[in-house]
């Protein structure tokens, strides 16, 4: 069992239907934790399941897979179900503010949603209320337009890492911003533009 400090993990999430693939291919659905690095693993957390690394499924590649009858009943499913919610209701924006305990362990939280279709990818910071209803598909959450991430972001230390010998002592809010968004980019298209400014929320010591 690798071990992560509680700072570096989210833990206790729940996957979606069509959301993670395991190693060899088979569908995942349960309980999950994400790593600093965006990496998720089976089980709540390290200490609970067997941590198997999972793999997201790009929309894309899920539709890739139908054939023509079959993708079109899914999207009639999808959009009948919509249509069967009561009050269905979008994210709303949210605005985090750091208090001077997070400042103490250097990072937050942040949760965004992003449309699942169209090509514009639009992108809005939410609550962890939220978050979790769209994860849940709970409380009128419009999950079929949807999708959301939770990501760790840095807000206190030097702007960039400082090392010693060629081994990084104190990891930099640039660096570290960076190095997620970068993971993170690739399930989820257009987070790192949304979230160009990279010191934002920062306090540099």
């Amino acid at each position: 069992m690798k071990y992560y400090p509680a700072s570096r993990i989210i833990k206790n999430q729940q996957s979606n239907p069509e959301q993670f693939i395991d190693p060899q291919g088979k569908e995942y659905v349960g309980p999950y934790y994400t790593t600093f690095k965006g990496d998720s693993f089976t089980g709540a957390s390290p200490s609970k399941g067997a941590s198997i690394p999972l793999l997201p499924i790009p929309i894309d590649e899920k539709q890739q897979s139908m054939d023509p009858f079959t993708l079109a009943s899914s999207k009639f499913d999808t959009l009948k179900h919509a249509e069967n919610q009561v009050q269905l209701t979008n994210p709303e924006p949210f605005t985090p503010r750091p208090t001077e305990a997070d400042y103490k362990t250097g990072k937050i939280i942040r949760y965004f949603a992003r449309q699942r279709n169209g090509t514009t990818f639009k992108i809005v910071e939410i609550s962890n209320q939220t978050h979790n209803n769209l994860v849940n598909n709970t409380n009128g959450a419009n999950f079929a337009l949807w999708k959301s991430i939770a990501l760790f972001w840095r807000i206190s230390g030097p702007l960039h890492n400082e090392r010693i010998n060629n081994i990084t002592t104190r990891s930099g809010i640039i660096d570290t911003n960076q190095r997620i968004l970068d993971q993170a980019e690739k399930s989820f298209i257009g987070i790192k533009q949304y979230l160009s400014d990279l010191q934002q929320f920062a306090r540099v010591s």
